[in-house]
């Protein structure tokens, strides 16, 4: 915020799944409405309704025991994977 980049801040799964959605399907792209598929993702919540367009995208099914884990930070192996799927990398 304030026009700063941050570069050494640690990146949330709930940020991770915004950044993935826009870089898919472009910076304009508005997800549906969230319907409240995991538990610790409420409705109206940050990043909602990108969290769950992942999952409508196939690219996760979340963190297990029907959470996504938001607030969670994405470490480099997981990012990898999450990069794969969205972009269909070999």
């Amino acid at each position: 915020g304030g026009g700063n980049f941050c570069p050494n801040q640690v990146v949330t799964r709930a940020q991770m799944a915004i950044f993935l959605v826009r870089a898919k399907h472009g910076p304009t792209f508005m997800p549906p409405t969230a319907t409240g598929i995991f538990t610790d993702v409420p409705v109206g919540s940050f990043g909602a309704n990108y969290i769950e367009q992942l999952v409508a995208d196939g690219i996760t099914s979340g963190c297990g025991g029907g959470n996504f884990c938001p607030s969670a930070t994405v470490r480099r192996d997981s990012m990898a994977v999450f990069l794969v799927r969205a972009f269909n990398l070999p």
